[in-house]
């Protein structure tokens, strides 16, 4: 479509030339530039621009963000001094590309704009700085102010780019991105990207690109509670980064093998992970540094080791500082408060709640005040393009007086109303949240009765159905021995694991995970902990128990009490403190 285009318009303009021109040297010099710039592609930058730009890519690939910069440096600066506006907005393209993924703390709004707005140009002019252009503000978008759709939006436009340039490794990496952006949504709709971007790597074979989709697909993976098939696609990307020499993702390879550890209740495993992640190397991104010591100071809080998650934490707290940082406060006040309540010192535990709150409005004013700016830049550049300079400025003047009170008071409003809502809200989430779960409950206990009632009717048509399959028999008779044994109250057993377990049944742990998999549709120590936790409800739902929380923890099967604080907060929704005050008036 785009080269029919251009070609009409060339038809035209030689037509026109030959009809006014009545010079034949001038007509054929003319025509000649015509031809070069179509037939030649529209090659901007010069070669000096185009090993720099390789050099960049290189630096991207490696993850090597302080090289980056130097080189998109180089690259504005030889832009600026040969007049090549193509080469210096890619050079800046390159820049931001560099500071966005180490999070920097810059303001890119301005920037961000400004390159916006020459996206028609390069488009038009060069597709490979389009598409250079493309992945920065696609990448600001979604990292910086997680905005899902405008990221989408530039996303789909760098994968386009790439295909037309038919580059395959640009095109695995702009679908890398398209899953990444699902992902960071929290939808699942991005595997498909994920398996593309997978698959395209696997024919090109290129280190970088395989260790990004191999995360990809590990990411993924895990966030459906696929664990074994996460590690081992996370232990591919491992093996690429070293092959590729990518010591600075050291500290997210490590960090994540923590976390899946963890989830596989491999808990020594787990620490040794989240320990290596603390390992920094020199070119480490802040932002990776600060990420993998989070994760470890959740990891101790699991654990009940409540002192040393709150020496890691003061020094999180000290590290962003340092490295202007602020993307994990609300994390590291929300954890702190968690920890100091575990402690018992709910005067500090209320400091930091009240911290993490400010924190929160904070955000979300920033967000106001950097749509404004948007706003403002532009109504200022489409007031210069409509007025002259003089009316211009006038214009000017009332238009930023007025949009200055407007947002002053707009925004005055929206944080009053805010801490309105938010104060109104929070007396009414617990017993609201309270009041839902033992619905919840109710509907459960009543489906469950229903779909036992059905079992008994399907295993009475059964007994006289010689066809069935012994396996599914076999299934369902262990599924059944595995709930007597449950009623009866083996999960109160704080020893109680998946190989005791199959011990008791006489079968072994892989067939009867998989069976309680099948069936219940979670893990095992999930089934386990559904018992334990329904029983603690029980319990705290008694006005005449009077039992300490750390008592009826341990008598329903809990080993420590932050894990069983931390399940019954997940599943319930508040702590166990906030439900045994509320559910009397429930």
């Amino acid at each position: 479509m785009h080269s029919d285009e251009t070609n009409t318009r060339l038809i035209t303009i030689l037509t026109r030339t030959y009809n006014h021109i009545q010079n034949l040297r001038e007509s054929l010099f003319l025509i000649f530039f015509l031809l070069f710039n179509i037939l030649g592609g529209h090659a901007a930058l010069s070669d000096k621009g185009d090993i720099l730009l390789k050099d960049c890519e290189d630096a991207i690939s490696s993850r090597k963000y302080n090289i980056l910069k130097q080189k998109a440096d180089d690259l504005v600066s030889l832009g600026l001094s040969h007049g090549n506006k193509e080469e210096e907005v890619t050079g800046e393209a390159l820049r931001l590309h560099a500071l966005i993924s180490v999070r920097d703390t810059a303001d890119f709004t301005i920037p961000i704009d400004a390159l916006t707005k020459e996206l028609p140009y390069l488009k038009e002019n060069n597709s490979r700085s389009y598409f250079v252009a493309c992945r920065t503000i696609s990448s600001y978008y979604q990292r910086i102010i997680n905005n899902y759709s405008q990221a989408l939006h530039y996303a789909t436009e760098q994968l386009e780019t790439a295909r037309k340039l038919n580059d395959k490794n640009a095109e695995a990496a702009a679908l890398s991105t398209i899953a990444s952006i699902y992902f960071q949504k929290q939808d699942n709709s991005g595997w498909d990207y994920a398996l593309k971007a997978y698959g395209l790597s696997k024919e090109i074979n290129d280190l970088s690109t395989r260790y990004v989709t191999a995360c990809n697909m590990a990411n993924y993976l895990f966030n459906n509670q696929k664990s074994d098939e996460a590690l081992k696609y996370l232990k591919e990307a491992e093996r690429f980064a070293n092959q590729a020499g990518m010591k600075s993702e050291s500290s997210y390879i490590n960090s994540f093998m923590g976390d899946i550890y963890k989830t596989l209740e491999k808990t020594e495993q787990a620490e040794k992970f989240y320990i290596l992640s603390l390992e920094d190397e020199p070119s480490t991104p802040n932002y990776d540094k600060i990420y993998s010591r989070l994760c470890y100071a959740m990891f101790l809080i699991e654990q009940n080791r409540l002192n040393e998650a709150l020496k890691l934490l003061t020094d999180i707290s000290e590290m962003s500082r340092e490295y202007k940082v602020t993307l994990f406060e609300k994390e590291i006040y929300s954890l702190m408060s968690a920890v100091y309540e575990l402690k018992g010192d709910y005067a500090k535990s209320l400091e930091y709640y009240k911290k993490y709150t400010a924190v929160t409005l904070n955000l979300f004013s920033e967000q106001k005040e950097r749509e404004f700016a948007i706003l403002d830049l532009r109504n200022k550049v489409r007031e210069e393009e409509l007025k002259n300079a003089s009316q211009n400025l006038e214009i000017m003047k009332r238009g930023r007086t007025i949009i200055i009170l407007t947002a002053i008071g707009v925004l005055f409003l929206i944080i009053c109303v805010a801490g309105f809502i938010y104060h109104r809200r929070k007396i009414s989430d617990y017993k609201q949240t309270i009041a839902r779960y033992l619905e919840n409950m109710r509907n459960e206990k009543l489906l469950r009765e229903q779909l036992e009632q059905a079992n008994i009717k399907a295993q009475q048509r059964d007994a006289s159905n010689t066809t069935g399959g012994l396996n599914d028999e076999k299934s369902k008779l262990l599924y059944q021995q595995i709930e007597k044994l449950m009623n009866e109250g083996l999960y109160r057993d704080s020893s109680l694991s998946l190989d005791k377990a199959a011990g008791l049944l006489s079968t072994n742990r892989t067939y009867l995970s998989q069976v309680v998999n099948e069936h219940y549709g979670k893990s095992f120590s999930a089934y386990v902990s559904e018992y334990r936790l329904n029983e603690a409800v029980e319990l705290l739902s008694d006005p005449d128990n009077t039992d300490p929380l750390k008592t009826i923890g341990a008598k329903v099967g809990f080993t420590s009490p932050s894990n069983f604080y931390t399940l019954f907060r997940q599943r319930v929704g508040v702590s166990p403190s906030v439900f045994r005050e509320n559910v009397k008036n429930v």
